[in-house]
């Protein structure tokens, strides 16, 4: 009885915390999937949100879309993240801080501020664009920032700086022993990272891929800012259909957040997948 009185407080901390998920995360998450499943035009329940999520071009359209920019930014955004762990790293310690005092900065540019700024140097008239067509340099001579590339080249930018900040510690778990004795077998610096390096850090990697991948699919205030309701991606049509300024489709907006919450399992999914895969040292 006094264990049970003694162990009451630490149960009613928690109990606020428990509260506010309760209220903000449960309960509007039961609410959404209810919705999704509902059809105000017949009054009943059934697949018909989702049936026209993939059968109408428009909704497909956004998914292949955010798919591809969140897969290709991720893809190229976690080769360059390493690389510049990789420098921070085993920088010096002065160097190492300024690194990291530059990544926090940088990760907290986003939304309205970073597209502007990229309309100011890429847009049509912008500055690089000036410049290179006053040297007449061929760079840049036919990108548009408000495409695909553009979005593509922008994702990239801002998934740099998350991935960098997440995938320092893992460079910590590479021993400096471990390349002393590749070292004395006589393999170079690929061979090491190769078979040594990289399969080591690799449920790092998978860790980080899944969060960038998230990061980019669930992306709206940059996108939106650049290119409107022009462009489909999953995001701007979920907002479209709770804040829309035609009609307002709460019902396929929830479908459409479900379908964004399935594809973000899924990829988690196949991350843990790999990370048991290397954890048990690639043996089935």
């Amino acid at each position: 009885m006094k264990a049970k009185l003694k162990n009451t407080p630490h149960y009613i901390t928690v109990l606020p915390f428990l509260i506010l998920v309760l209220m903000f995360l449960a309960a509007p998450l039961c609410n959404m999937v209810i919705r999704s499943f509902f059809s105000p035009n017949t009054g009943t329940y059934g697949l018909a949100n989702y049936i026209t999520i993939f059968t109408k071009a428009i909704y497909l359209s956004a998914i292949r879309n955010s798919l591809y920019l969140s897969l290709l930014s991720t893809i190229i955004g976690i080769v360059i993240c390493f690389f510049a762990a990789m420098a921070a790293a085993y920088a010096t310690r002065g160097w190492n801080s300024k690194f990291l005092a530059i990544l926090n900065m940088v990760s907290n540019f986003a939304g309205l501020p970073l597209a502007f700024a990229f309309v100011i140097i890429l847009g049509r008239t912008g500055v690089l664009i000036e410049i290179f067509e006053a040297l007449g340099l061929p760079f840049f001579q036919d990108f548009n920032l408000y495409s695909t590339d553009g979005l593509l080249l922008l994702f990239v930018y801002f998934q740099i700086p998350l991935g960098t900040l997440v995938l320092l510690p893992a460079f910590q778990s590479i021993r400096k022993e471990w390349k002393e004795s590749a070292s004395l077998m006589k393999a170079n610096s690929f061979q090491f990272w190769w078979h040594i390096g990289i399969p080591v850090m690799l449920p790092s990697l998978a860790d980080t891929f899944s969060l960038l991948f998230a990061n980019a699919l669930t992306a709206y205030a940059t996108p939106f800012m650049l290119m409107s309701t022009n462009y489909p991606l999953l995001p701007i049509k979920i907002t479209s259909m709770f804040t829309g300024e035609t009609t307002i489709q709460q019902e396929l907006g929830s479908a459409l957040s479900i379908t964004m919450m399935a594809i973000m399992l899924l990829m988690i999914f196949l991350c843990n997948m790999v990370k048991k895969f290397f954890y048990k040292g690639g043996n089935n």
